[in-house]
């Protein structure tokens, strides 16, 4: 194990982007031996070689500077995923709907009848079936 420790010291290592490479290669992969489509498999080969390019690469700051950017698009992405995941899983004990003046999402637990509500947001005050 000391041999592979010596031997990853100065190198870049995994990260979020690899990582989305690794995944993104491995379902491709699947597709493209469920379909029988040899370009998709050859396009896994080069994402895979991608992947442990970026692993081993010395190169740390460009490596770095490519994460970033695969962050800047991938964070709101992930943000508004992990929302619509979060209203369809409370969806039974929660309604959720949009202020009419600034379009906030709120929420309000269920079986509560017609209710006033405050955005928090901007202020406006309107009534809401729970």
């Amino acid at each position: 194990m000391n041999g592979f420790r010596n031997f990853m010291v100065g190198r870049y290592g995994t990260d979020q982007f690899t990582l989305f490479l690794l995944i993104t290669g491995m379902v491709l992969t699947f597709i493209g031996d469920a379909l029988n489509l040899e370009f998709l498999t050859i396009l896994t080969y080069a994402i895979f070689i991608g992947c442990v390019y970026r692993t081993l690469s010395r190169n740390i700051l460009a490596r770095q500077k490519e994460n970033f950017m695969f962050l800047k698009y991938w964070n709101p992405v992930k943000t508004w995923s992990k929302s619509k995941y979060n209203i369809v899983k409370d969806s039974k004990d929660y309604k959720y709907f949009k202020c009419p003046n600034c379009k906030q999402i709120m929420r309000a637990p269920r079986g509560r009848g017609k209710i006033s509500v405050t955005c928090r947001k901007c202020g406006t005050k309107f009534i809401q079936k729970s």
